[in-house]
């Protein structure tokens, strides 16, 4: 069960953004700084233990790239469903800052931030850690 629960991980933080876009209405602006903080953490938890970023020992690129790809399409989906989701929620994917919506284009766009953040930082720590055990192994 923990092993297919990690292979998807990155799609568990659907419900925290939705919830930083939709459920924030009313909150004080520490509160929302704090989700939105707590969001960020956990993309970049979710992103290093469903690739194993600190435990995985591969030799080359391509075994990386192996368990990478995957994840990488996952986060892709996710951005696309958060997408789908604000367009019909809104009704458009313009983001006008005089709107009542304003708010809710701002956590959406955060949220699609931190999904491709969380992708990049796992490729450059994945990456240099498969040409550090590469280095090793030598």
């Amino acid at each position: 069960m923990t092993e297919k629960l990690r292979k998807f991980a990155i799609l568990l933080i659907l419900p925290l953004h939705l919830f930083l876009t939709y459920g924030t209405s009313g909150m004080e602006g520490t509160a929302v700084m704090i989700l939105a903080l707590i969001t960020v953490l956990a993309v970049f938890v979710l992103s290093f233990w469903q690739l194993r970023s600190f435990t995985a020992k591969h030799s080359n690129m391509r075994d990386f790239s192996g368990d990478y790809l995957p994840y990488l399409l996952q986060t892709v989906l996710a951005g696309i469903v958060e997408g789908m989701i604000y367009f019909f929620a809104v009704g458009t994917m313009h983001v006008n800052i005089l709107s009542e919506d304003w708010g809710k284009g701002l956590y959406f766009t955060v949220s699609i931030a931190e999904l491709i953040l969380g992708a990049l930082v796992a490729l450059v720590t994945g990456a240099a850690r498969t040409m550090l055990y590469h280095d090793e192994k030598r």
